[in-house]
């Protein structure tokens, strides 16, 4: 069981036909920012779906989930990329939290978690992201937590620091970009869709990133 690896991409939505024809430095009209909004949406809606859909069985636990400002008791399902499988060897996962609706027994997705970790000499660094399911930031933050020589992280020594805005929205495309554009993924989307369908490259059971103290 993955405890907390998270996982998310808002990736750049391109303006489709309304441009084509557009002079330069023409500005976007108001249709044209509409539906490159909800072709954004849409693509972040069927990913959304299917991690729900296709994911692990997940929870994230209560230290991450406090830090998150989530429920403790919300369940989740995840995907994940080893550090193999991203050019530029972070882990990663994405989380759809989850809550199941009484009536329909259907699975609800009330927020999206993002996590990318780098690890690196005497240091490891996890990027988080908390989106709610129309892809707005609802916390991003980076934990640095220091290594043992043996790759261990050393307790008590997790610092959290929040990202200014500007800082968010850079790292967060990047990460979107790699879920909902396979940038920066080493296998090609059609390679990935193969690996899948045999059954290669679901998500295995991996040691828990040291989870953020909780200030």
């Amino acid at each position: 069981m993955i405890r907390i690896v998270v996982l998310i991409a808002l990736g750049i939505v391109f303006f489709g036909p309304a441009f084509v024809n557009a002079a330069p430095g023409a500005q976007p009209s108001k249709q044209a920012k509409q539906t490159a909004k909800k072709h954004h949406e849409l693509a972040l809606a069927e990913f959304i779906n299917k991690v729900v859909l296709e994911g692990e069985d997940n929870n994230l636990g209560q230290n991450i989930s406090r830090v998150l400002g989530l429920e403790p008791d919300h369940k989740s399902k995840v995907f994940e990329k080893l550090e193999g499988d991203c050019g530029d060897n972070r882990y990663r996962t994405v989380n759809v939290v989850v809550e199941k609706v009484p009536e329909t027994d259907r699975l609800k997705p009330v927020s999206v978690i993002l996590q990318a970790k780098r690890t690196r000499p005497g240091v490891g660094e996890v990027d988080y992201f908390r989106l709610d399911p129309d892809g707005g930031i609802g916390k991003a933050f980076r934990t640095s937590v220091k290594m043992t020589p043996d790759g261990h992280g050393v307790p008590g020594s997790a610092v959290n620091v929040d990202f200014d805005p500007d800082e968010a929205k850079t790292l967060l495309k990047r990460e979107l970009d790699f879920w909902l554009k396979g940038i920066g993924l080493k296998k090609k989307p059609a390679e990935l869709g193969k690996a899948q369908a045999s059954g290669e490259g679901k998500p295995a059971d991996k040691p828990s990133a040291a989870a953020p103290d909780q200030r």
